[in-house]
C-alpha cells in the first residue's frame, strides 16, 4: 500500500466520521483504529486483487470500520 492509498484511507475515515451525529462521532483513537482496520482489510483483500474501488462498489467500508471499532469499545 502506497502513501496515496494511506492518505485516502485517512480522508475516508475522517469523512465517514462526520456522517455520525455529533454525540456518536468516533473519538480520535477510534478513528485511528478504524483507519488501521480498513488498512488491514485492504491489505488482506489485495492478495486477491481487490482494491479500494472494489470495496466502494459493495459497501461504505470506512463507516463500517468506525462502527466495528465503536462496537468493540461498547462491549468492553
Amino acid at each position: 500500500m502506497n502513501q496515496h492509498e494511506t492518505n485516502e484511507i485517512a480522508r475516508r475515515i475522517a469523512s465517514a466520521a462526520m456522517e455520525f451525529a455529533p454525540s456518536h462521532r468516533p473519538t480520535a483513537a477510534q478513528a485511528a483504529d478504524a483507519a488501521s482496520v480498513l488498512h488491514g482489510m485492504l491489505q488482506a483483500a489485495g492478495t486477491y486483487g481487490v482494491t479500494l474501488a472494489d470495496f466502494d462498489g459493495v459497501a461504505h467500508f470506512a463507516r463500517l470500520a468506525i462502527q466495528l471499532v465503536q462496537s468493540r469499545d461498547e462491549s468492553r
